[in-house]
């Protein structure tokens, strides 16, 4: 494996493991919100492991830390074929730039709030269960 196709591969499993329940719309918003944090401020495997920004793949406790794709899961193909083209920008965003996201049911971050209610970040999509902020 190269290092695109691990790039590629931490993608897919950030957006099976924050969104799979979302579909594939849900996962590629996911995967753009990641695309969109590298083109402003950083390396896929910096921004995809970096500690609490995908909690379910850098925060301790989160249940997702120990869940991986099963052989031909067939969510995780297509997470795999979402983030190759999302990787490689032939797939659009669909969250209008955003760079965070949160489920507003089972998010409990205060300083998310506090940037929500400052202003600071503004929803700009709603795609399944999750908001988008930029």
């Amino acid at each position: 494996m190269d290092w695109d196709g691990y790039n590629q591969f931490l993608l897919a499993l950030v957006m099976w493991r924050e969104a799979r329940g979302e579909g594939p719309e849900g996962m590629k918003a996911v995967g753009c919100v990641v695309r969109n944090r590298v083109h402003n401020f950083g390396s896929w495997s910096t921004i995809i492991t970096a500690k609490w920004q995908f909690s379910s793949l850098t925060a301790p406790g989160d249940s997702m830390l120990v869940q991986w794709p099963v052989f031909q899961d067939l969510q995780f193909l297509e997470a795999m074929a979402l983030a190759g083209g999302i990787y490689n920008n032939s797939i659009i965003d669909n969250t209008n730039g955003a760079t965070h996201y949160r489920n507003p049911v089972t998010a409990t971050s205060k300083s998310f709030q506090a940037d929500i209610d400052s202003g600071h970040l503004v929803k700009v999509a709603t795609i399944g269960h999750h908001d988008f902020y930029k």
